[in-house]
């Protein structure tokens, strides 16, 4: 099952294979949402392992990153229940910018449940309301501090339209907005 968010139209599309065919259509419109849409698109989904990419990239093997979630998956499930983990995709030179966090559009694979537990523990602690554009734009930054990660490095491909000027991070506000959601997670976390 494949699904698909259109951030700039606020569509949610659903990707089904039937014989060989792939069958496109709108499973339902949502407010634009922004980069916290991956995670709004997750409650149409019937699986519970989620592997999320963005639009950019193309990764060239997401089962390396699906295979390693399902390897540690066993070992956390069966010491600790439920698995709130993440996989994600991060080559070297991007671990010593990002060293708490993770940037999933490069590919990352990860439980259902995962992004609601960290988003709950972060709004018990801050209060904050769950549609402040800051939260918006920013959840990923929240899913990725408040869960345990697992770093692989699996190539990836930027595609032409990965620079465009348009992108989240070549907007002018991007590092003081990264910035001021990396310190309310970080807070969260240390609590």
């Amino acid at each position: 099952e494949v699904l698909v968010y259109d951030n700039g139209a606020g569509e949610v599309r659903q990707r089904m294979r039937l014989d060989r065919t792939a069958q496109l259509t709108i499973a339902d419109r949502l407010p634009d949402l922004g980069p916290h849409a991956r995670f709004a698109a997750i409650q149409y989904a019937r699986g519970d392992l989620i592997y999320v990419q963005d639009d950019d990239v193309i990764v060239s093997d997401p089962r390396a990153i699906v295979d390693e979630w399902l390897e540690v998956e066993a070992i956390v499930a069966a010491e600790h229940g439920q698995p709130d983990f993440v996989v994600c995709n991060m080559p070297p030179e991007f671990r010593k910018v990002y060293t708490d966090t993770a940037l999933i559009g490069f590919g990352a694979a990860f439980h259902r449940i995962a992004p609601a537990k960290a988003f709950d523990r972060f709004f018990a602690f801050h209060g904050l309301d769950r549609d402040d554009q800051l939260f918006l734009r920013e959840s990923c930054r929240v899913f990725t501090v408040l869960s345990p990660r697992v770093l692989v490095d699996v190539p990836k491909t930027d595609l032409p339209w990965a620079s465009a000027p348009n992108r989240l991070w070549k907007q002018p506000d991007h590092i003081e907005m990264r910035e001021r959601m990396l310190k309310l997670a970080r807070e969260v976390r240390d609590s």
